[in-house]
């Protein structure tokens, strides 16, 4: 890897590493108080759909669309944004039982893709062990939410999140410390560089 390749890399590695420390710690919390990650996860979802629906209203309003189809089709589509989002604010409870639900129908549509091309992979003669462990995961773990809803809708959500925050810190910290040793080499670089150059 060259010197310009190296400093491609995020340049303060100890803000990475500590973001990283961070979403660790954050989600080994979350982990514990999955109830309160979902409740707060749940609300977050439905403001950014209130947002999201204030926004479509607006395009809908100010927008040039000419035929009252197309504009009452964006009017019908951001008051459905906001109602929805105003529901899971104000109750988000009922909207965790919903979003759970919508969690496990997507990982069901995952994990049948995955398991199909899987198939279509071991017929071609190509690597397909993996995928389909992956897609049979999946399919288990909507299994499982199935099973246990609506008893799962209460901590689901927010192990997912707390899981990913988990990840992405793990990441973060990998990068910080092969950033550091990237760091390091290229001083001991510059170093033997510098004394090849001025032997005296």
């Amino acid at each position: 890897m060259t010197t310009d390749e190296k400093l491609e890399l995020p340049i303060s590695w100890g803000w990475f590493l500590a973001l990283g420390i961070s979403m660790v710690i954050f989600g080994t919390l979350g982990i514990v108080f999955a109830f309160y990650l979902t409740l707060v996860s749940v609300i977050m979802f439905g403001v950014l759909a209130i947002v999201s629906g204030i926004l479509q209203l607006s395009h809908g309003v100010a927008g040039n669309e000419n035929n009252w189809s197309g504009k009452a089709l964006h009017l019908l589509v951001a008051l459905m944004y906001i109602l929805f989002g105003g529901l899971v604010v104000f109750d988000p409870v009922s909207g965790s039982y919903s979003l759970t639900l919508v969690l496990a129908a997507f990982l069901v549509i995952v994990g049948i893709s995955r398991i199909a091309y899987a198939w279509k992979c071991w017929n071609r003669g190509w690597k397909w062990r993996l995928m389909l462990l992956a897609g049979g995961i999946d399919v288990l773990l909507a299994a499982l939410i199935m099973y246990g809803w609506p008893e799962t809708a209460f901590w689901m959500i927010g192990l997912f999140v707390a899981i990913e925050m988990m990840t992405n810190g793990w990441l973060l910290i990998a990068m910080a410390l092969a950033k550091r040793t990237l760091t390091r080499e290229n001083k001991d670089f510059i170093q033997t560089t510098t004394a090849e150059k001025d032997p005296t």
